[in-house]
């Protein structure tokens, strides 16, 4: 394959890269915004408790409608985080393939321009 060729091929590739490592960094972006929503209404549930009395009779009771109140939101969130850590997971493996085929194209232009401008003894004829 000629040197246009493997140019092409290694640009593709490159550009395709490029593409997934912007991916990647909005999915990092969003898996710590979510990350901190979690802590937020974490910290919120804690406030919560910690305003209602102890001393009062239904304390146990305000307890588990708060805990209530709350798991579904923090479930939620969590099941967010769970999937943007595997799409995360996804944009690095196909980064990584990226690389290896960057490797690949960047090793056979070399050898290319190395058959190209090989010079050997000139053939006696």
């Amino acid at each position: 394959m000629g040197y246009a060729g493997i140019q092409t091929m290694l640009l593709a590739y490159k550009m395709r890269k490029a593409d997934k490592e912007f991916e990647l960094t909005q999915i990092t972006n969003q898996y710590i915004e979510k990350q901190s929503e979690y802590t937020a209404v974490n910290d919120e549930l804690k406030q919560a408790k910690a305003s209602l009395d102890s001393t009062d009779p239904d304390y146990s009771y305000q307890v588990e409608a708060l805990d209530a109140q709350y798991d579904s939101e923090l479930a939620e969130i969590a099941s967010w985080e769970d999937e943007l850590q595997q799409k995360q997971s996804n944009c690095e493996t196909e980064i990584s393939m990226y690389n290896g085929y960057i490797d690949s194209w960047s090793k056979a232009l070399q050898t290319d321009i190395q058959k190209a401008h090989s010079y050997g003894p000139a053939a006696s004829g």
